[in-house]
């Protein structure tokens, strides 16, 4: 007796192996996690980037309708031009680096609260992300990016200032602006490597910051100078000594006094001190990185964000 054997559709055979042939991951075709997270960064805090822009429009405008010039026909020598020079392009940078200090104070008290806030984070711990990778995108986002991308437009804003000055001067609107390639590369130089010693001298004041974000539940900025204030208190009541006042002021501060020649500010050489002018055109930050207290302070940065990212582990306010 025969039997019928059942008739097999071609079209089957993959529905059969389908269990055992590998597949190609799903996620090939995605971007990377760590440029989404940085992403993510500049959807949910636009002024890290409206911020900077924003003072590079206002710093156009006040070129091209404001009253101010730097008039290089009151300089009769060449050193004193480009000092002028210095002092202009200066003066512009010096807005954005101002900027950038409070856009970088404001991210790290911010950046940690606000996923817990909103409960973001409840669907980006659901999601194949560790923590580590999330406290470090931020982390390069305020301590990179961010300080890397204001220095750029900085330096494309004093270019195109300086460009309608000139354009200004030939106009007759105002004096003898001049230019001068070999001094407005040298203040980027200037202004490059004092963003990344700056950078570094506050690294562990931003990620003292990222600490209380992660940790606080509410009144991030409250939880940031109450700790401080509470321990000079009590340092002083209790000791009569100043001594956490001293290095909260020193680290604060103190990237100035190494970035340049020391003046003393009472004395007999008080008088020699030179004018803001001056000071900025002698200013070098490369003795910045010969400090210990930098690479101290770069240390215990290190320390801060390995106990934030251990603290994003557990709180999640859930």
């Amino acid at each position: 007796m025969s039997t019928i054997e059942p008739a097999i559709d071609p079209g089957d055979e993959p529905l059969a192996d389908a269990g055992s042939a590998p597949r190609a991951p799903a996620a090939a075709g995605r971007p990377p996690v760590l440029r989404t997270l940085i992403r993510r960064e500049f959807w949910e805090h636009r002024a890290l980037w409206m911020a900077p822009l924003s003072v590079a429009a206002l710093l156009l405008l006040g070129a091209i309708i404001g009253k101010v010039s730097f008039d290089s026909s009151l300089a009769a020598l060449p050193e004193q031009r480009r000092a002028l020079f210095s002092v202009g392009m200066s003066y512009a940078a010096v807005l954005h680096f101002i900027v950038l200090g409070i856009i970088m104070w404001m991210y790290a008290a911010d950046c940690l609260y606000t996923e817990r806030k909103d409960r973001s984070i409840l669907f980006w711990k659901s999601m194949p992300v560790s923590d580590t990778l999330t406290v470090l995108s931020k982390l390069l986002v305020v301590m990179v990016i961010v300080p890397l991308g204001v220095y750029l437009i900085s330096a494309v804003t004093t270019l195109l200032t300086s460009g309608i000055y000139l354009v200004r001067a030939w106009q007759g609107h105002t004096g003898g602006v001049f230019w001068d390639t070999g001094t407005w590369l040298r203040m980027q130089w200037i202004s490059l490597i004092a963003v990344v010693a700056g950078v570094l001298w506050y690294a562990p004041i931003t990620a003292f910051l990222m600490l209380v974000s992660a940790w606080a539940r509410r009144s991030v900025q409250l939880w940031v100078f109450l700790p401080p204030v509470i321990l000079i208190m009590m340092e002083r009541i209790a000791l009569g000594t100043h001594h956490i006042l001293d290095i909260l002021l020193y680290r604060l501060g103190g990237v100035f006094t190494h970035a340049g020649p020391a003046y003393p500010a009472f004395g007999a050489g008080a008088s020699q001190r030179p004018t803001l002018n001056l000071l900025i055109v002698t200013v070098d930050p490369l003795p910045v990185f010969h400090n210990i207290d930098l690479w101290v302070g770069v240390g215990v940065a290190v320390l801060l964000i390995v106990a934030t990212i251990r603290i994003r582990q557990y709180r999640d306010d859930t």
